[in-house]
């Protein structure tokens, strides 16, 4: 995104004068939303017994819910200019750290092996080919390119030729599929679908989730409503246009919940007018290019753990999160319902670190205690800030608990919805114990305060001011 990636400890924060523009974010995040995943959520809805208003009408919940979360997360990024791993090792210390990272790599890595299993399977119904398994993990393999290399052309061709072209046709087939399809099929829905609505939401919450928003939007200007007309376009296009279309797809096509390669090639002979060749290049530039955005969280957060070690290479770090891809990739289709069990700890771990350092950058503060400016070198950091990572593991427990993810757990209790909860337990249980921590003569050891002052100071305290 920038000449430097600015991911380490030397030059961690983005200066003011590297930031973006609206539409620079506007086309990236079109392209974000602009994608199979989409399509794939819809479909999922229809096969639920979702009527076609339940399944928009639930994917647009799962938007406000995610913009609510994203203003302050993506806030955080452009008020400090540093990458998510950097900002955990500033504010949660080395071993929080260590834990976020890892954490977030796993989860980008998930997102990777769904997105390149749909690929192959879309491959597979269009062409016949097979071999999902092997298709996916050279998928994984050859999608690190573009942040190995820096290539910008299949970002560039995603982001102004392709995703535009996929919207518009999409808008065709929900269009097309208004027109034809009866009314009574576009209301029929199941009264008592085995997907209720509030687990609908979080799973539309977690297709759209990064996590890692501060990545991104520390390019953005430092306004928290700067981003808000970005992300109402992608969530209007992602979770309204696309599920909607997804719904389309698996109603005129009649398919069942596993065939969505099959429901593709009958929905291009049905709205792209039968030319396969298309299609199998719309979906493979658009999930590559979306996929970008998940090697490159993976990748940042690889340099927060190896980037400051003495001769590293940051396409060595690209080299590691490909082989991580790749394994997950091939452990993906025997993850018995693996797109809900991505979506689900998508919407709940890392959006609870995140919510933990909105708290400690922008509440804490007023308790008496301000953590030091810029990004400590791992030497220099505190080991760990105790009740930030204690409300993390708090709110990622009784979200994995709501949820029903924990290894054997047979049944989830009716939580309403866990992953907004856990978000707000993380939020409310950090700022009561760092109020605590905060009366006490040693808070900055209790909260992971850095050793000394860092390099970074002047940068960070630059975006700060502005920021004011």
């Amino acid at each position: 995104m920038a000449g430097h990636d600015y991911s380490t400890s030397v030059a961690g924060a983005v200066p003011l004068g590297q930031r973006r523009p609206r539409s620079h974010f506007a086309s990236l995040w079109i392209t974000f939303a602009a994608g199979f995943t989409y399509l794939f959520l819809g479909f999922q809805y229809h096969d639920a017994g979702y009527s076609l208003a339940r399944a928009v009408g639930t994917g647009a919940l799962g938007g406000v819910a995610y913009v609510a979360y994203a203003l302050p997360a993506a806030y955080l990024g452009s008020s400090t200019g540093l990458t998510h791993g950097l900002l955990t090792r500033s504010i949660l210390g080395k071993a929080g750290s260590l834990l976020v990272s890892v954490l977030l790599i796993g989860v980008a890595a998930g997102w990777v092996a769904f997105a390149f299993n749909l690929l192959a399977t879309l491959y597979d119904g269009l062409f016949g080919w097979g071999e999902i398994v092997t298709v996916s993990v050279v998928l994984a393999i050859l999608g690190i390119v573009n942040n190995l290399f820096g290539f910008t052309g299949i970002a560039a061709f995603a982001r102004f030729v392709v995703a535009p072209l996929l919207v518009v046709w999409i808008l065709y087939l929900v269009v097309k599929g208004f027109v034809e399809i009866p009314g009574a099929v576009l209301g029929a829905g199941t009264v008592n679908s085995e997907l209720p609505l509030l687990s609908g939401i979080g799973v539309a919450i977690g297709s759209v989730m990064w996590g890692n928003e501060p990545d991104t939007w520390r390019y953005g200007k430092p306004k928290v409503l700067w981003p808000l007309p970005v992300l109402a376009a992608a969530v209007t296009i992602g979770l309204v246009l696309f599920v909607a279309g997804g719904w389309m797809m698996a109603a005129v096509s009649g398919a069942g919940a596993s065939d969505f390669g099959p429901a593709f090639r009958y929905t291009v002979g049905y709205s792209m007018f039968g030319l396969l060749w298309l299609g199998a290049l719309v979906a493979t530039v658009v999930q590559v290019a979306i996929n970008d955005g998940n090697y490159y969280e993976m990748v940042n957060a690889g340099q927060n753990l190896l980037g400051q070690l003495p001769g590293w290479r940051r396409w060595w770090t690209c080299l590691l999160t490909a082989a991580v891809a790749a394994v997950f990739a091939w452990r993906f289709p025997q993850v018995e319902t693996g797109f809900f069990t991505v979506t689900n700890w998508s919407s709940l771990a890392l959006p609870s670190v995140t919510v933990v350092m909105c708290v400690d950058r922008f509440l804490v503060p007023r308790f008496g205690v301000r953590r030091p400016g810029g990004v400590p070198r791992w030497r220099d950091a505190g080991f760990a800030n105790w009740p930030g990572i204690a409300a993390v593991l708090a709110a990622v427990g009784f979200g994995a608990w709501g949820l029903g993810l924990f290894p054997g757990q047979e049944s989830t209790p009716s939580a309403g919805l866990p992953s907004v909860e856990a978000w707000l337990l993380a939020g409310v249980l950090y700022a009561a114990l760092a109020g605590v921590a905060a009366k006490f003569p040693r808070a900055g050891g209790v909260l992971g305060f850095a050793v000394v002052p860092t390099d970074d100071d002047t940068a960070s305290t630059e975006n700060e001011e502005s920021a004011r």
